[in-house]
């Protein structure tokens, strides 16, 4: 994919180090990308209180405010905090608006006080987000809104065949998070929709949780299926989410990927990662119809589109009697649009959008 910009340099300030995946496919492998098939350079910054991380930013902040290169972009990404770092930027958008642009994947004012994200999303000259909710909700603070759908890192893995006994898999960030986050957690979307439906089922199942983090969630899982000795449980732990090489690998073992999302604002604003990395593996996908995720899981092509909390179920049923030529389709079928949510897109669109006129 050729990609033409003016853009010579990027300063980006993300709001949270590497183990969160914002941070690193919204921000640090597009850059990566970029320098390499490119020559773009770029200043990649987050949070850091350590000596070496605040003398980072403030040479870039100060190379940013005083001596910023021409042709260059400032991206501030995600801040919703009021902060030391917040409030520096603050600054440096207030006196350096020209070619700026806020960055959002996640409905951060249902969760945290908006304030901060209001004044970036004003005051930033264009505005990024990850779904036609976020979108809408940002169109009011600035006209100049544009939908940049999350990448997946480019790999070469593919599911080349199905388990004899099928493997279920799962992928983010298991739990409820703060009390305000728990209505919507994916915690929440697991005990609410989907293990309720694994429970019913008869035959031998494997079912891998990959991010279960918070230590106390991992007893409560395996005493929810302890009546339950047809289901395998397997929650891995102590992973390296700075450098996820290894989950594509894991992902291609699944012969279900599953994102349950309870129906609402928050996962209506959210931009279908979960199931773009089942897909790009060739993994069929159960998602609920919430948000994004029937822009990517195509009923009965690629996976399935759960409505109700019965429909998990009853796809798994499908998949299990399906044969191997119509789920070696459906797998083919996933892989199709990869191109769509891939980094080299991720990239054009991310620079088209620094070239666009401003309304």
């Amino acid at each position: 994919m050729k990609i033409q910009s003016n853009i010579k340099h990027i300063y980006w300030f993300a709001h949270y180090h590497l183990d969160c995946p914002s941070t690193r496919y919204r921000g640090q492998l597009p850059l990566q990308y970029l320098a390499k098939n490119m020559g773009i350079e770029y200043d990649f910054i987050y949070p850091d209180r350590s000596a070496n991380g605040l003398w980072k930013f403030f040479r870039v902040f100060f190379a940013a405010l005083l001596f910023r290169k021409p042709n260059s972009l400032i991206v501030i990404q995600k801040i919703c905090s009021n902060g030391w770092y917040a409030k520096a930027l603050k600054l440096l958008i207030s006196l350096r608006p020209k070619n700026t642009l806020y960055d959002i994947d996640d409905a951060e004012y249902l969760r945290q006080n908006s304030a901060s994200l209001h004044f970036f999303l004003r005051n930033c000259e264009k505005v990024s987000v990850g779904s036609d909710a976020l979108k809408e909700y940002c169109t009011p603070f600035n006209p100049n809104v544009f939908v940049l759908t999350s990448p997946v890192k480019n790999h070469t893995i593919r599911k080349t065949k199905r388990n004899k006994k099928i493997h279920i898999g799962w992928v983010g960030d298991f739990g409820n998070g703060k009390e305000i986050s728990k209505a919507f957690s994916h915690k929440t979307s697991m005990f609410k929709l989907f293990f309720p439906e694994l429970q019913k089922i008869q035959q031998p199942v494997k079912l891998s949780l990959i991010g279960v983090k918070n230590k106390t969630d991992i007893p409560e899982i395996l005493n929810y299926f302890e009546q339950t000795p047809n289901v395998e449980l397997v929650i891995p732990t102590h992973l390296d989410w700075q450098s996820d090489d290894w989950l594509y690998p894991e992902i291609s073992k699944f012969d279900i990927g599953i994102s349950p999302m309870v129906n609402h604002p928050f996962n209506r604003s959210k931009s279908a990662f979960k199931a773009k990395q089942y897909l790009s593996a060739g993994v069929p996908v159960l998602a609920s119809d919430v948000g994004e995720n029937n822009k990517f899981v195509k009923h009965r092509q690629n996976g399935f589109l759960c409505k109700e909390k019965g429909d998990f179920l009853s796809a798994i049923q499908q998949i299990i009697e399906m044969s191997d030529e119509k789920y070696f389709k459906m797998r083919d079928n996933a892989l199709i649009n990869r191109e769509f949510y891939s980094i080299e897109r991720y990239c054009k669109e991310l620079l088209k959008i620094r070239q666009r006129d401003t309304k």
